[in-house]
C-alpha cells in the first residue's frame, strides 16, 4: 500500500483515531492503527474492544492496501514532521515514512490480527452536532467514576421520534438534558462515559453538521462527518431516575451563574476533607460559607432575587460548582425545598435540569 497525504491532516486524523487505542492491551494488534487504502481515501481504524473508532480522510492514493502500525509511534513520527506532504508506504511487514529530508521504518504488526469491523446497524436517530456536543459535556460530568457500580459509570440514551434524552448519576448528583432529534423508534442504551465523551467532542467540530446515531441492543454507533464511533453498551438496568424529578418548588434563587459560581470556587478552597459549602437564601440573595479546622474558613454574599422562606442547605463544593458549570446561560436558577431534599439547577433554559443532592446539617436537621 502507498498514498501521499497533507502533513497536518494525517497527524490530526491520527490523533483522533489513537484514543480508541488500547493502554492496556492482552493483544499486540489493539496497539496498533489498521491502514487501509481505498480507491479515492484512507481509512483509519482502532480498538481496544470496548470502543472503536474508524475515520476516512481524503489523500492521495498510489497503491491500494492494508497495514496495521504501531499508532502512538506513528502518530508521534507524524507530528514532529516538518510541514510538507508525508509519503507512506507499508510492503513485507515494514511502512516507509518520508517527509522533506526525513525517511523512517516502522515494522507492521500483524494485520490479520486486528479485530474485524461489521457494518452498524439499529434504530436510527439524527441529531445536531453542536447541540449534542453541549448536551454531553453537560450530562456526562454526572457519571460515576467507580467501577464497582458499572452501570452508574454510563449515560443513558433514550430516543423516541420526538427527541433524545441523556441521562447519567453518581447517586449523588443527576443530569438529564433533553435534545431535538430525529428518530425512527423508541429505544434506550447505556453507553460507557468514555465513549460518549469522545462522541461528543468530535461532534462539536461538526458545528453546522449531524451526528446519526445507530442503536443496537449490545452496541451503538456514532456517525460524525467523516468519523464512526462504535461502542459496547453497559449492561444491567439504569436507576429510575424519572421518580427523583421535582414537580416543583417554593424556594427559588434566580442570580448570575457566573457570580455564584465565581463564589462557590473561592468559598469552596476552604472547604477540604468533605466539608460542604453553606449557602443560606434570604431576601438579599445567597450568603456562602465553608470553614475547616486545619485551614480556616470563608464568607462571600451573592446579591440574587430569592422567592421563599429563609432556609441554609449545604452542597458538596464540587457538585455545585458541576451544575454551574454545567448551566448555560447569564442568569441560574437554584431551586430548594429544604436542606434534606434534592436541589435543582438549571440555566437559561429548561433543556438542563441538574438534581444534587445536599449534605445533611445538625442544625438542619433539627429545623426540619
Amino acid at each position: 500500500m502507498r498514498f501521499r497525504c497533507d502533513r497536518d491532516v494525517l497527524a490530526e486524523a491520527l490523533q483522533t483515531v489513537q484514543r480508541g487505542v488500547s493502554t492496556r492491551p492482552g493483544i499486540p494488534a489493539l496497539t496498533g492503527v489498521l491502514m487501509t487504502v481505498g480507491e479515492e481515501d484512507l481509512t483509519l481504524a482502532t480498538t481496544d474492544l470496548e470502543v472503536s473508532t474508524e475515520l476516512r480522510l481524503p489523500v492521495q492514493p498510489q497503491e491500494p492496501g492494508t497495514a496495521l502500525v504501531p499508532a502512538r509511534l506513528v502518530t508521534d513520527i507524524v507530528r514532529k514532521l516538518d510541514d510538507a506532504p508525508v509519503e507512506f508506504s507499508a510492503a513485507d511487514g515494514q511502512a516507509s515514512i518520508s517527509c522533506a529530508a526525513y525517511e523512517g521504518q516502522i515494522r507492521c504488526l500483524p494485520a490479520e490480527d486486528f479485530p474485524a469491523r461489521r457494518q452498524p446497524e439499529g434504530t436510527r436517530v439524527t441529531v445536531a452536532g453542536a447541540e449534542f456536543g453541549e448536551a454531553v459535556k453537560q450530562v456526562a460530568r454526572a457519571a460515576s467514576k467507580d467501577e464497582a457500580r458499572p452501570i452508574l459509570t454510563g449515560v443513558l440514551i433514550e430516543a423516541n421520534r420526538e427527541g433524545l434524552t441523556l441521562v447519567a448519576t453518581d447517586s449523588y448528583r443527576l443530569a438529564v438534558r433533553e435534545l431535538t432529534a430525529q428518530g425512527q423508534g423508541e429505544t434506550k442504551a447505556l453507553v460507557p462515559e468514555r465513549a460518549l465523551t469522545e462522541a461528543g467532542r468530535a461532534a462539536e467540530c461538526e458545528e453546522k453538521g449531524e451526528v446519526e446515531i445507530l442503536l443496537e441492543d449490545s452496541q451503538v454507533t456514532f456517525r460524525i462527518g467523516a468519523l464512526t464511533l462504535t461502542s459496547r453498551l453497559i449492561e444491567g438496568e439504569f436507576p429510575n431516575y424519572r421518580q427523583l424529578l421535582p414537580e416543583g418548588y417554593d424556594n427559588r434563587l434566580v442570580v448570575s451563574r457566573v457570580g455564584l459560581l465565581d463564589a462557590a470556587s473561592r468559598v469552596g478552597l476552604l472547604a477540604r476533607e468533605n466539608s460542604p459549602v453553606r449557602l443560606e437564601f434570604n431576601a438579599l440573595g445567597v450568603r456562602l460559607s465553608s470553614s475547616s479546622p486545619d485551614l480556616g474558613g470563608a464568607v462571600e454574599v451573592v446579591e440574587a432575587e430569592y422567592q421563599g422562606e429563609d432556609l441554609t442547605v449545604a452542597f458538596n463544593p464540587g457538585y455545585l460548582i458541576d451544575g454551574l458549570n454545567a448551566a448555560v446561560g447569564d442568569k441560574a436558577r437554584v431551586e430548594v425545598r429544604d436542606g434534606l431534599k434534592p436541589a435543582v439547577v438549571r440555566g437559561g433554559g429548561d433543556e438542563l435540569l441538574y438534581l444534587v443532592m445536599p449534605v445533611r446539617l445538625p442544625e438542619v436537621a433539627r429545623a426540619g
